[in-house]
C-alpha cells in the first residue's frame, strides 16, 4: 500500500539514492515515489497471520514467504514495491538478498486510504509479473478474501471467501487457507486511537538536469 508523493519523474538511480536517506519506506512506480502508509494494528495482525499461514502451507517446498520489509522489482519497468506478503519459488530469487523479482503469489491487506491504488495501478503492475499466479486482497473490517488466479490462458479468475468458518482454495497451490487462521487474535474493535500523524511533506527531488 502507498500514498503518492508530489509528482516528480525520477530514474531508478535517483530514487534509490533519495530513498536511502529517508526514514520511511517508499515504493517506486511509473517514475514516481509513493510513501508506504503506516498501518493500523489490525492490518499488522492480518498481515502476520497471512505470512504464517503461507509459511505453514508451503513448508517442505522450495518456496519462500516474505513480508513488507523486502522489495519486489518489476524488472521490465524498474518499478519497486513492498507487498504486504509475497511468495517466490525460484533459484534466482533465493540468490538475491535485497530485491526479489519472481513472485508467484502476492497478498495485500486493504486499507481505506490506499485501496484504490492497490486495486488499480498497483494490481495492473502486478499482473505484468510473468510468473505470478495468485493475487489476494484481504479486507480489514471483516473476514473476507478475494483471490485472483491466472489461468493457463492468461486470464484472471476471481474467487472469494467470507466468514471465519470459510476456507479459500488456492488453485495455483495444493492447499487451502482457513479464514479463521487469517483473522485470529484481532485487536478489540472498539479501541480508540489518537488523530493520525500526517505523512511527511518532503517530496523526492526532480531528476538532475
Amino acid at each position: 500500500m502507498g500514498l503518492p508523493a508530489q509528482k516528480h519523474k525520477m530514474t531508478l538511480e535517483d530514487f534509490l539514492a533519495w530513498e536511502a536517506e529517508q526514514p520511511e519506506r517508499w515504493e517506486f512506480f511509473n517514475g514516481e515515489a509513493f510513501m508506504m502508509a503506516g498501518g493500523a494494528d489490525v492490518h499488522n495482525v492480518v498481515t502476520g497471520n497471512m505470512y504464517m499461514a503461507l509459511r505453514i502451507g508451503l513448508q517442505h517446498t522450495r518456496c519462500n514467504v516474505f513480508m513488507s520489509d523486502v522489495r519486489l522489482r518489476l524488472a521490465e519497468s524498474d518499478d519497486l514495491f513492498y507487498p504486504d506478503v509475497f511468495v517466490t519459488c525460484t533459484d534466482a530469487d533465493r540468490a538475491r538478498r535485497q530485491v526479489k523479482e519472481d513472485p508467484i503469489l502476492i497478498a495485500e491487506v486493504l486499507s481505506p486510504s490506499t485501496e484504490a491504488y492497490d486495486r488499480g495501478d498497483k494490481f495492473a503492475a502486478y499482473r505484468r509479473f510473468a510468473g505470478l499466479k495468485t493475487v489476494l486482497f484481504l479486507s480489514q473490517d471483516r473476514a473476507h478474501v478475494e483471490c485472483f488466479t491466472r489461468g493457463e490462458d492468461g486470464r484472471w479468475v476471481l474467487s472469494e471467501a467470507s466468514g471465519e468458518t470459510a476456507r479459500l482454495a488456492l488453485p495455483a497451490f495444493d492447499f487451502e487457507l482457513a479464514l479463521a487462521d487469517l483473522y485470529r487474535d484481532l485487536p478489540d474493535a472498539d479501541a480508540s486511537d489518537p488523530a493520525p500523524i500526517p505523512p511527511p511533506s518532503t517530496p523526492p527531488p526532480p531528476p538532475a538536469a
